[in-house]
């Protein structure tokens, strides 16, 4: 039975690899135009993350782009971004020292509900404020 079925034929797809390959196998100012004129890849972020911040804040070398990211991830109401630039402002790390910085980032990481965020804010106004701080922060807490 199978024998007397008409032989079949392989079907193939035949094409000439000569075009594929001739920009790369010779000088033509076509195929460098179109190189030149194809969209470029976007570039990779190289943006570091949050867990490579805080590796740099432990490490003492937060870098202007470091801060600016962080800045913007607390701004964002990131509580741990938050917490970090509140610990950042408190000691100088990639910034100059700011304990009144330091109180007000620890108050709002407090209210993102920051575990020991508010006794840290307590410890900074008791230890770390000028009179004149303190006086800055219970006029400003009077005024809401």
């Amino acid at each position: 039975m199978l024998a007397l079925l008409p032989p079949s034929t392989a079907s193939a797809q035949f094409y000439d690899l000569d075009g594929a390959y001739h920009c790369l196998t010779t000088e033509d100012a076509a195929c460098e135009k179109e190189l030149r004129d194809q969209p470029r890849p976007a570039a990779p972020s190289t943006a570091p993350t949050l867990d490579q911040i805080i590796a740099k804040v432990r490490a003492r070398q937060l870098g202007p782009r470091d801060t600016a990211l962080l800045e913007k991830s607390a701004a964002d109401h990131d509580p741990r971004a938050v917490e970090v630039l509140a610990w950042c402002k408190l000691n100088g790390i990639g910034m100059p020292a700011d304990a009144l910085g330091a109180f007000w980032l620890y108050g709002q990481a407090a209210e993102l509900g920051v575990a020991n965020a508010r006794q840290n804010q307590i410890a900074i106004y008791e230890s770390r404020l000028t009179s004149d701080q303190r006086q800055q922060v219970l006029l400003r807490q009077q005024s809401r």
